[in-house]
């Protein structure tokens, strides 16, 4: 009875909110900061002269998919492992708080490698690294993404925090591939990893703050890990959701690495402008979180995502061809960007609002598999994340500098393709609300 009235209370103010939406600005935040310049750093293209070749582009590329790989084939098992964790602590705080440390510390030394020239160890050192990065951040967000459910028991509650979710994820964007490129361009990288690793500590630690009610022990008997996998992807509205995500967010992490080399081989400008790039990419989605809920209201969610991702698609693909028949036109690339934009801001708002819809499709496990859904996506999420780097990689080896800019091209034209994907996917997927 007192426990009862307990939560009660703690659920109605806002205040464990205002703790919990930090955590993820600091997800967001390390993670952007990290694939937004990471690859330029172990493989700087054009810069060689003035910045080592640490590991090739291509190496670079492969290493992000298998340490990503890593972290998704981990994400199902943080669901189920937070899902079956009772004690005083609760479910979820344990997790958060066992990978604060790891993610932050790794995130540090990938950008201060101990060879500073092109070597296996710098090779296998980026690959530990990346490694530990993406399993620690992994065991971090599925527990954090399911405590969502007990911090707003109430649908209309469970809306609005989403709402507050996309906020901060996207501030955390922000500041992480835009301010990181200027970080490293003025101060180095070094400075640059303290400054951010610094503010996403802050960011990742506060949730801790939230008292988590202590986890009493589930009378129902405990189901295989395998059996609600399997039961997830049989869901029919789930195979089209996770695949409609995945595509869309090969797209973004394509785009996510690039727009140093863009600024670089494309637009002829030093990796600082960089960070403008991103600013307009960032700009454009956001405006986007600002139609998007009338738009939903009126069109619903599923045609939302579709007709976002066809004007991405097509945006990116006018941006290609742009760069090959002008060159190097700012004012084009400063119209063109915050417009192809607007679709891509669909992706950090939309999938949380429709989990609940594909979640209440599952009428056996659903209601007992919140967190292993949450980690069945996020195995999709990761996978793709690191394919679209992978693919990032290679296509850059083509060229990735002012005298050869076929690479930088080849990456645009990619991402706008599986934009296209992407749409087919919320095409076919049979939820029209």
């Amino acid at each position: 009875m007192i426990l009862s009235s307990l939560k009660q209370v703690y659920s109605k103010t806002k205040i464990p909110w205002l703790f919990y939406v930090t955590g993820f600005f600091g997800v967001f935040l390390i993670n952007s900061g990290l694939t937004s310049i990471l690859l330029y750093r172990y493989d700087p293209g054009s810069n060689a002269e003035q910045l080592p070749v640490l590991v090739p582009a291509a190496i670079v590329g492969a290493a992000f998919f298998i340490s990503r790989a890593i972290g998704a084939i981990l994400q199902p098992v943080a669901g189920y492992l937070s899902d079956q964790t009772y004690g005083r602590w609760g479910k979820r705080r344990p997790y958060l708080a066992a990978s604060i440390l790891p993610v932050v510390g790794s995130f540090v030394l990938l950008f201060n490698p101990l060879i500073n020239e092109t070597s296996r160890g710098n090779n296998f050192y980026l690959i530990s690294f990346l490694c530990l990065f993406y399993f620690a951040l992994a065991l971090y967000q599925v527990p954090y993404l399911a405590w969502l459910y007990e911090l707003a028991p109430e649908d209309h509650q469970r809306i609005v925090l989403s709402s507050w979710l996309a906020i901060s994820s996207l501030l955390g964007v922000t500041l992480g591939s835009v301010g990181t490129p200027w970080l490293s361009d003025r101060y180095g990288f070094t400075t640059m990893t303290w400054v951010i690793g610094g503010i996403s500590f802050a960011a990742l630690l506060l949730p801790l703050a939230n008292s988590e009610l202590a986890s009493e022990k589930a009378t129902t008997q405990r189901l295989p890990l395998l059996t609600m996998l399997e039961a997830s992807w049989q869901n029919a509205s789930f195979r089209p959701y996770a695949l409609g995500i995945s595509a869309a967010l090969t797209a973004l992490s394509i785009l996510a690495v690039c727009p140093p080399f863009l600024a670089v081989a494309l637009l002829h400008k030093d990796i600082g402008f960089g960070a403008l790039i991103n600013a307009l990419v960032l700009g454009g989605s956001a405006c986007s979180i600002v139609i998007l809920k009338p738009a939903v209201k009126r069109f619903g969610k599923k045609r939302v995502c579709q007709f976002s991702m066809l004007w991405s698609g097509f945006g990116l693909l006018l941006l290609t061809i742009t760069s090959v028949l002008l060159g190097p036109s700012l004012p084009l690339w400063f119209l063109l960007l915050p417009l192809t934009s607007l679709g891509l801001g669909c992706i950090l708002v939309l999938p949380n609002a429709m989990m609940p819809d594909v979640i209440d499709q599952d009428a056996q496990f659903g209601q007992y598999a919140q967190a292993v859904y949450f980690g069945s996506r996020g195995l999709f999420k990761e996978l793709s994340a690191g394919f679209g780097i992978l693919i990032a990689g290679f296509l850059l080896s083509f060229g990735n500098s002012e005298a050869q800019p076929l690479g930088a091209q080849l990456s645009l034209m990619t991402a706008g393709l599986f934009a296209f994907v992407s749409a087919f996917f919320w095409m076919i997927y049979p939820i029209s609300k």
